[in-house]
């Protein structure tokens, strides 16, 4: 999986983890919404998502956590702890996991200069400063920008995100934790990057009668249909 990654061809990926990192969302003060997100994206292009860990911004538990999610799944996507202030140290440890360094990036800087201080930014913004785009621009050695195409009938916030190159590291996609930025970078990361297994099948029937009166029902089923998944 690595290999192909490394190479900017199609990941191939059965199984799929997310983590979610953030101070703000152990104490409450935000609810995560990125968990919904990634699971119907990674649903509707057939990788099954395996496992969701949240970790506070603390480098060796996000680092911890990403050795262990890469060793276990083809595919690894991260949320939140990307921006320019002291508490955002996903890269950081994302580098430490693979066993690399930070490094500046031409292209990433590139990037920021041209979508939050360029051309087609908005008309009344300040300039940003040095040790902003110094912080935003450094990424792990070997680390790829993939392109995303833009999304049909994208607008506000979500057409912004994809226009952002999205960043790979083996098979570990770091993508933002602000809600509409990651919906649209997940759907495009599942869409255009990821090469899926065998597509679900699911069917689903409302019924009137109580849950307890079903589940003699529902559990013989299940001992008799051990590779179907029934749920209520």
């Amino acid at each position: 999986a690595e290999a192909a990654a490394e190479a900017g061809e199609l990941l191939a990926a059965k199984t799929a983890a997310l983590l979610v990192v953030g101070d703000e969302i152990l104490s409450g003060a935000t609810a995560d919404v990125n968990i919904q997100a990634a699971a119907a994206a990674l649903r509707a292009g057939a990788v099954a998502l395996r496992r969701v860990t949240v970790v506070g911004d603390d480098l060796a538990e996000i680092e911890a956590e990403l050795r262990l999610l890469a060793a276990t799944h083809d595919l690894v996507i991260t949320s939140g702890g990307v921006g320019p202030t002291c508490d955002d140290v996903t890269l950081k440890a994302v580098a430490a996991a693979f066993g690399t360094q930070l490094a500046p990036s031409d292209a990433m800087r590139g990037a920021i200069r041209e979508r939050l201080s360029g051309e087609g930014s908005p008309s009344d913004a300040r300039p940003l400063a040095d040790e902003v785009v110094d912080k935003m621009s450094l990424l792990p050695a070997g680390a790829r920008l993939r392109d995303l195409p833009p999304a049909p009938g994208a607008r506000g916030e979500a057409s912004g995100a994809v226009q952002w190159p999205l960043l790979q590291v083996g098979h570990v996609f770091v993508l933002p934790g602000v809600p509409a930025f990651f919906a649209a970078k997940v759907n495009g990361l599942v869409a255009h990057l990821v090469s899926g297994g065998a597509p679900v099948l699911k069917r689903s029937a409302s019924l009137s009668t109580p849950e307890v009166e079903l589940a003699p029902l529902i559990n013989r089923l299940a001992a008799t249909h051990p590779a179907v998944k029934l749920g209520s």
